[in-house]
């Protein structure tokens, strides 16, 4: 940047230079020319009586030409003048335009580093499976938005043939580790690992999301995410305990202020539990690890 604007001020000055060259050799050729006028009238006037016409002739011809000489010179002085003011005018608004551009950037940064948000897994997770009334609603709306499927599951086979497929839903507590109150969470890619094997799953369609919702008996805020298979998996099976070593999820926070952080967690779990009254599964996460796979970034205007 340093080395750019050296640059940007040398090429200024030698404009200004070329600039002060071409009107001290306007005023020489001034010069010059009153020089030879003032000698051709000087001549005139003391051999008025001498001169013939011929001679008098030759006079008129010098000053004519003398005079198209100053007015041509004058001509390309005044063009190469307004021309090296417009370039320095235009290159004074690019200068100014970059300076903006440069200053907007910045002010985009602190605004970035000032309201992210990173989200912790805490508690336990609960898996089970979907109740049969939101079932009944994805076959009438068939409206994928917050669900995700296990690689290789044909969505457009689940929405017409539900009967052969598992819906289940998975919930997980979170808490803001750093920064502002969360707006969204997208999951890109879920891998549960079991022994002897993972299950995959990856969003049903591009803007698919998750659900987030507030607890309010346990007072903490849960992200829910739906998932669905065929029934051949053997990723759950109703009323049994389904053990998972770990968890790798990949997945975005956005904060309500629209910055975006993109991230891997992994969660780890002790032996999960059956509960009673839901039949759900109940996974104690025993340790998280999260790593950030990119920097922040703004998702919408500021002013937005």
């Amino acid at each position: 940047m340093e080395e750019e604007e050296m640059n940007g001020k040398k090429q200024k000055n030698k404009k200004l230079k070329t600039h002060k060259m071409n009107f001290k050799l306007l005023i020489i050729i001034w010069a010059s020319v009153f020089a030879v006028l003032a000698t051709v009238f000087i001549v005139t006037h003391f051999t008025s009586g001498l001169i013939g016409q011929e001679g008098f002739w030759l006079i008129n011809l010098i000053i004519a030409f003398a005079s198209f000489v100053m007015t041509s010179v004058f001509s390309v002085a005044i063009f190469n003048h307004n021309k090296i003011s417009r370039e320095m005018s235009e290159e004074n608004r690019r200068n100014s335009d970059e300076v903006n551009t440069r200053a907007e950037e910045f002010r985009t940064l602190q605004f970035v580093s000032s309201n992210y948000t990173v989200i912790d897994f805490t508690d336990y997770m609960l898996l089970y499976a979907e109740p049969k009334r939101y079932i009944d609603g994805l076959k009438k709306h068939k409206d994928f938005t917050l669900y995700m499927k296990e690689d290789g599951t044909d969505i457009t086979d689940a929405a017409e043939n539900a009967g052969n497929y598992k819906f289940i839903t998975i919930k997980i507590p979170f808490k803001v580790a750093e920064g502002k109150s969360v707006g969204k969470i997208r999951f890109s890619r879920f891998k549960f690992v079991k022994e002897g094997g993972s299950h995959i799953f990856v969003p049903c369609g591009k803007n698919n999301g998750s659900l987030i919702i507030y607890n309010d008996a346990d007072r903490r805020n849960e992200v829910v995410v739906n998932l669905i298979t065929d029934n051949t998996s053997e990723f759950f099976a109703d009323g049994e305990i389904i053990p998972f070593l770990k968890i790798k999820a990949n997945l975005t926070m956005q904060s309500l202020l629209g910055v975006a952080v993109t991230g891997w967690v992994e969660l780890y779990f002790n032996n999960p539990l059956k509960l009673e009254n839901s039949g759900a599964n109940k996974y104690k996460i025993n340790s998280s690890e999260f790593e950030i796979s990119g920097l922040p970034v703004l998702t919408r205007g500021k002013e937005e």
